[in-house]
C-alpha cells in the first residue's frame, strides 16, 4: 500500500480486528488471515480511534492530547499495513466466512460428552490396573512374529489415524472458538510430527486457551482405554481374533507412548504452550534459546553476534533464566538416547533384517525385509530432509539481510 499518497486528513478503511488486552500489552489482529500483533495499550488506543474514523491527522491530535506525547502517524500506519490491517483504496472487504466444524465442536466438548469421556477414561484405566492381560508393557508392541512388515505397519503406520485425531481435536476445540486452522508436517529435532496451527489463539483469553491446547491429550487417553476396552474378550481368543487384539494393546502403548512423549516441553509440545501460557509467556523458547546464544557467544567474546533483547517481554526474560537449563538438559538427553539407544536399535534392526535375508532370500522374504527397512528409516530420512530445508532457509535469509543491509549502507 502507498502511504505517501494517503490523505492524513480523510478516514482510513480498516480490516474486521479484535483486541484482546492483557496487562500493558493489547494483542490486536486480523482473524481472517491470522495476523496478529502486540500493541502498548496507548498505540491499541489509537488504532481504535482509527477504526471508529477519525483521520490520522486526527488521531494522533487526540493521542498527543490524552497522552501528552506526539505520535509519528505515519510510522504507525506503516506498521498497521505490515501487519495488512489497512485496506487499500478500491478493494472491497468481503464478509467473514463462517468457520466450518464449529458446530461440531461445541457438540464434543459440551457437558453430556464430558460424562461420557470420563467414563471411559475410568474403565480403561480400571481394566488396565485389574487385568494383566491387557496392561501396558513394552511387549506388547511384538504383536506378531510372522512378519516384519506387519510389526512395522502395526506399530509405526498404525498410529497415523489417531495421530491425526489427535490433531484434528486440537482443531475442532479451536474451531469451536470461531478459529481457523490448519494442519501440516513438522519436525522436532529427530522425530517427525503432525502440527496443528491455532494462529487465533492469540486473541482469545487465556482461560479459553486450555482446551484447545489439551483436546489432543484427551483423545490420547480416549483411543488408548477405547483400543484396551475393545482388546479384552479378543486378546485370548485364538487366530484372527487374538491378533487383531494383539493389534489394539500394541497400538494402545504407542499412544500411550505419544502421551508421555508430551512432557518433554523443550520439543514445544502441547504441555509446554500450556505451560507457557499459565507462565503469560509470549515466546519463551525463542527467547531461551537466544539467551544461550548470547552466552556463548559473550564466552567467545563475539559481542556482534549478540542478540538485542529489547524486542523480549519482561516474562519471557524472567523465565527464560532458569527454563534455558531445562531445555539444555532436554537436548542432552534426547541426544544421548539417539546415541545409546536410537542408533544402536537402527543398527540391531538392521543386522535382523540382513540375517533374515542372507537366510531365506526368497522374493517373499527380499520384499518382507526391503519394505521393513524403508518403513523404519524412512520417518528419520524425512526428518533429515526437513531440517536441511530449514537450515537452507534460514540461511537463504540471513544472506538476504545481509545484501539488504549492505545496500543500505
Amino acid at each position: 500500500m502507498d502511504l505517501a499518497a494517503l490523505d492524513l486528513d480523510k478516514s482510513l478503511r480498516l480490516y474486521p480486528l479484535t483486541f484482546l488486552e492483557e496487562g500493558e500489552e493489547v494483542t490486536v489482529g486480523r482473524p481472517d488471515i491470522d495476523s496478529y500483533g502486540l500493541f502498548p495499550v496507548d498505540a491499541a488506543a489509537l488504532l481504535r480511534r482509527l477504526e471508529a474514523g477519525d483521520s490520522p491527522n486526527e488521531a494522533a491530535r487526540w493521542f498527543g492530547e490524552e497522552y501528552g506525547e506526539q505520535v509519528d502517524i505515519l510510522e504507525f500506519l506503516e506498521v498497521l499495513d505490515e501487519y495488512e490491517m489497512l485496506v487499500p483504496e478500491g478493494e472491497q472487504v468481503a464478509e467473514a466466512k463462517a468457520v466450518r466444524w464449529q458446530r461440531l465442536g461445541t457438540a464434543l466438548f459440551s457437558p453430556p460428552a464430558w460424562v461420557l469421556y470420563a467414563l471411559l477414561i475410568g474403565a480403561g484405566i480400571a481394566a488396565m490396573v485389574l487385568d494383566r492381560h491387557v496392561a501396558p508393557r513394552y511387549q506388547n508392541i511384538f504383536f506378531t512374529s510372522s512378519s516384519l512388515v506387519a510389526l512395522t505397519l502395526g506399530n509405526v503406520i498404525g498410529q497415523a489415524p489417531w495421530i491425526l485425531l489427535h490433531e484434528g481435536a486440537h482443531a475442532v476445540a479451536g474451531r469451536r472458538l470461531g478459529l481457523n486452522s490448519t494442519l501440516r508436517i513438522g519436525r522436532r529435532f529427530y522425530y517427525l510430527v503432525f502440527v496443528t496451527s491455532l494462529d487465533g489463539l492469540v486473541a482469545v483469553p487465556r482461560r479459553k486457551r486450555y482446551l484447545p491446547m489439551l483436546a489432543g491429550i484427551l483423545v490420547d487417553l480416549l483411543v488408548a482405554c477405547a483400543l484396551t476396552l475393545a482388546a479384552i474378550p479378543l486378546v485370548r481368543q485364538p487366530g484372527a481374533a487374538g491378533l487383531i487384539g494383539r493389534l489394539f494393546l500394541a497400538m494402545a502403548f504407542g499412544t500411550l507412548m505419544r502421551f508421555a512423549w508430551q512432557f518433554y516441553f523443550f520439543l514445544r509440545t502441547d504441555l509446554y504452550f500450556l505451560a507457557t501460557t499459565v507462565l503469560g509467556c509470549n515466546d519463551l523458547q525463542t527467547v531461551a534459546r537466544q539467551t544461550l546464544q548470547n552466552r556463548f557467544w559473550s564466552l567467545l567474546g563475539r559481542r556482534e553476534r549478540l542478540v538485542d533483547p529489547e524486542g523480549w517481554t519482561p516474562r519471557d526474560r524472567s523465565v527464560a533464566r532458569w527454563y534455558v537449563w531445562l531445555m539444555v538438559a532436554g537436548y542432552t538427553l534426547m541426544t544421548a538416547l539417539l546415541v545409546i539407544a536410537v542408533i544402536p536399535t537402527a543398527v540391531r534392526i538392521t543386522e535382523l533384517a540382513v540375517h533374515k535375508l542372507v537366510a531365506d532370500p526368497t522374493p517373499l522374504n527380499v520384499t518382507d525385509t526391503c519394505v521393513f527397512l524403508v518403513l523404519n528409516f524412512g520417518e528419520l530420512a524425512i526428518a533429515g530432509v526437513l531440517a536441511i530445508r530449514g537450515w537452507q532457509r534460514r540461511g537463504g535469509r540471513a544472506t538476504r539481510a545481509a545484501v539488504a543491509e549492505e545496500i543500505a549502507g
